[in-house]
């Protein structure tokens, strides 16, 4: 209790700043949240926009390419015949069309016109009835001597009955004169039913329209025209030129998110439209429960705060009651404090081992995501980028490689690695490690740095590599004791059989050289014959072992590569590391983008069942796999895979995740699939795959993670073409 005449006390600023952080903050984070929502409902509903645009186009070019091919066969049975005989042949003629018309579904009642307008063949009635068709548009239009195709307004046929808008070619005399029409009746519910089927469900608007505005098919069929964007917005958007969706309005003010398209070089447009209310539907939605649990959040938060500072004031009566006792006090939460840190460092130790394969797990996958969506970037920007965006996603490819570097030597930790072999950017890895080089060195030494740009890959292993480089350092460092400079460089060199004598594990050809001279005392001539054995020293006892260059000598040795040192007393000492090239890398002028993206685009119709149980993962490589062509099944684990491939799905290529949930491993799957579907490419992906395969040879081709996109489609390409020869 407090004595009477003590000073009421007030909880401290810290805490009534939290208090008032606890208010507000949660709604600042909320409003950023909806905000971002509300900016990638826009940027989804463009895309949609302009995705089902362009296949609405692509249909309706398809429908009228066909059906001018049936005006050319209508042509064909003019060719050569003056009216007159064509009169006499109109049993023919009408056999003719009605054979036309059983046989295409979108160009219907074909009709041949004479130079009057009497009608001298239909495809639906025999004998031909009486009818004069001089008043129609399409008649007008080529009489006054339009020769294209034409597309009339839709009307009711005389002798069909069915609402339709027609195309129409004119037939011209031998001098060039209008000589008669042939056409066909194009019913809108064939472009209606594809336009349902295409959009889907929910308020949206299809339309194609001529050029002066008049609509001859739209979707949802008998829709007012008061409820849809206006003609008019939609020709000036045509007009315009460009194809990136835009803003209208219709006779209530109602916006309207739309695009138009020319179908070919034809005088129609087709135009898509999402109204303002559908795009944010949505959102709204998300915004209401957003809002609401954030009001949630913020009463949880000030509550918990307030009571923090009821409390605070009253631990601090508490300490003031007891102040006799503080001394104590303190010196059993300092022992508490100890103990616990004693324990808590113990437990960190334990733990390590424990979640180490989990932590490579998914960090793997973090890592996966983000290089794939920065590769997905670079290819969305192309050339476009400019060079701060190209320097910014080049920053990130290069704190991805750090990061699987990293998550490397948590798995290797305390325990030896073998030699892993993989290609690696020379260039890179020098610039990369050039600080640690240079702390090796020392600060009177000057390092400088002189790459060839283009330098193909290398084979070789990176961790390998720079304790190398490391090595070589160090060397150089001991030959220049008063200062100086070294120099690593790198290019191409060609070695000749004579270059690889006494070298039986390499052979001639392109390599990749990195070399790093000094300005150092240099070596005689007997030192430099025995630089490479084992043990061989000429430093003082107890600063050198003599194993430097003999380890770079084998490592390079191992790989398949070449080590030679020059060497003279009073001019330095340069030592090359000739390391192979990548398979399937030389020195010749690579193959353009679009020889080396074939194979990938001829396997478009191969199908792929991805299976990975991380949701970003599984999402960034369908993208990656679709934008290269392929047809994708996703599948969030195992057990959804297996149902899919049970019933009956045509899938030439697995590719899965080895760890996932559901008790049915990327392993399991992969041979459940082979026994399903013989034939089936599998490809798994891990960046941890101890707990699954432990030190067994895997059955399945593995590729790590993260891995590059090109990588991934190649493999994936191979695999489909193997599954289905006969696509490629």
């Amino acid at each position: 209790m407090l004595a009477p005449d003590s000073p009421r006390l007030s909880p401290p600023w810290s805490l009534r700043v939290l208090l008032a952080a606890s208010m507000l903050l949660p709604f600042l984070a909320a409003g950023l949240f909806v905000w971002h929502d509300y900016q990638r409902s826009l940027t989804t509903a463009s895309q949609r926009v302009d995705r089902i645009a362009t296949i609405a186009t692509e249909h309706a070019l398809k429908v009228v390419d066909t059906n001018a091919l049936v005006l050319d066969r209508m042509g064909e049975l003019l060719r050569g015949l003056s009216w007159e005989e064509l009169r006499a042949q109109r049993e023919r003629i009408h056999q003719g069309l009605r054979a036309l018309d059983q046989r295409v579904n979108q160009l219907r009642v074909l009709h041949i016109v004479e130079p009057n307008g009497d009608l001298l063949a239909i495809s639906i009635a025999w004998p031909t009835p009486q009818v004069n068709l001089a008043t129609r548009d399409y008649f007008r239009h080529h009489a006054e001597g339009y020769n294209g195709v034409y597309f009339g307004e839709p009307l009711v046929g005389r002798t069909s009955g069915e609402l339709a808008f027609t195309m129409s070619r004119p037939r011209l005399s031998g001098d060039g004169r209008f000589d008669g029409v042939y056409l066909g009746s194009v019913p809108p519910a064939y472009f209606e039913q594809q336009w349902q089927t295409m959009a889907g469900t929910g308020e949206r608007y299809i339309a194609l329209l001529r050029e002066d505005g008049t609509v001859l098919a739209r979707c949802p069929p008998g829709t007012q025209p008061s409820v849809t964007p206006a003609a008019s917005s939609l020709l000036q958007l045509a007009r315009a030129g460009g194809t990136e969706p835009s803003w209208v309005s219709d006779a209530n003010h109602q916006e309207w998110l739309a695009t138009t398209r020319r179908v070919g070089q034809e005088q129609i447009l087709v135009t898509y439209a999402l109204p303002r209310s559908e795009i944010l539907a949505g959102w709204r939605r998300t915004t209401a429960v957003v809002l609401a649990v954030t009001a949630a959040i913020t009463f949880a938060l000030s509550f918990v705060t307030w009571l923090a500072c009821n409390r605070w004031v009253a631990a601090q009566a508490a300490l003031q009651s007891l102040a006799g006792t503080a001394r104590e006090l303190r010196e059993q939460i300092e022992k508490r404090e100890r103990a616990e840190e004693q324990l808590a460092q113990a437990q960190r130790l334990e733990a390590m081992g424990r979640l180490t394969g989990g932590i490579a797990h998914d960090f793997n996958n973090l890592l996966t995501a983000i290089l794939g969506t920065v590769q997905m970037l670079e290819r969305h920007l192309g050339a476009q980028a400019d060079d701060r965006a190209k320097r910014l996603m080049a920053a990130a490819r290069d704190a991805v490689a750090r990061g699987a570097r990293l998550n490397s030597s948590l798995l290797s930790f305390a325990r030896r690695q073998p030699l892993k072999r993989e290609a690696l950017d020379a260039n890179a890895l020098v610039t990369g490690f050039e600080p640690l080089i240079q702390r090796a060195l020392g600060e009177a030494v000057t390092l400088r740095l002189s790459l060839s740009p283009g330098l193909p890959h290398c084979h070789a292993d990176a961790a390998q590599l720079e304790a190398a480089l490391l090595n070589l350092a160090i060397n150089a460092r001991d030959a220049l004791p008063e200062g100086g400079e070294v120099e690593i460089s790198t290019r191409t060199a060609w070695l000749s059989r004579a270059d690889l004598i006494n070298n039986e594990e390499a052979h001639p050809g392109p390599f990749t050289e990195i070399r790093m001279t000094d300005s150092g005392s240099g070596m005689e001539p007997d030192v430099l014959a025995r630089a490479f054995e084992p043990f061989f020293t000429t430093k003082a006892p107890g600063r050198g072992t003599g194993l430097g260059l003999s380890q770079v000598f084998g490592f390079v040795r191992q790989l398949g590569g070449h080590v030679a040192i020059r060497s003279e007393p009073g001019r330095g000492t340069g030592v090359s590391l000739f390391l192979p090239l990548t398979p399937g890398t030389g020195v010749r002028v690579p193959e353009p983008q679009q020889q080396r993206q074939a194979a990938v685009v001829a396997m478009a119709s191969a199908t792929v069942l991805v299976a990975e149980d991380d949701a970003q993962v599984r999402e960034m490589v369908a993208e990656m796999l679709r934008e290269a062509g392929f047809r994708v099944l996703a599948a969030a684990d195992g057990r959804q895979a297996l149902e899919l491939l049970e019933n009956g799905e045509q899938v030439d290529v697995l590719f899965s995740d080895v760890v996932m949930p559901s008790g049915i491993s990327g392993m399991d799957l992969a041979r459940r699939a082979l026994e399903l579907h013989p034939g089936i490419g599998v490809l798994l992906a891990s960046g941890y795959t101890g707990p699954v395969l432990g030190k067994e040879v895997p059955e399945f081709d593995i590729l790590a993670k993260p891995y590059q996109r090109d990588v991934l489609v190649r493999r994936i390409a191979g695999l489909a073409q193997q599954a289905r020869p006969t696509v490629a």
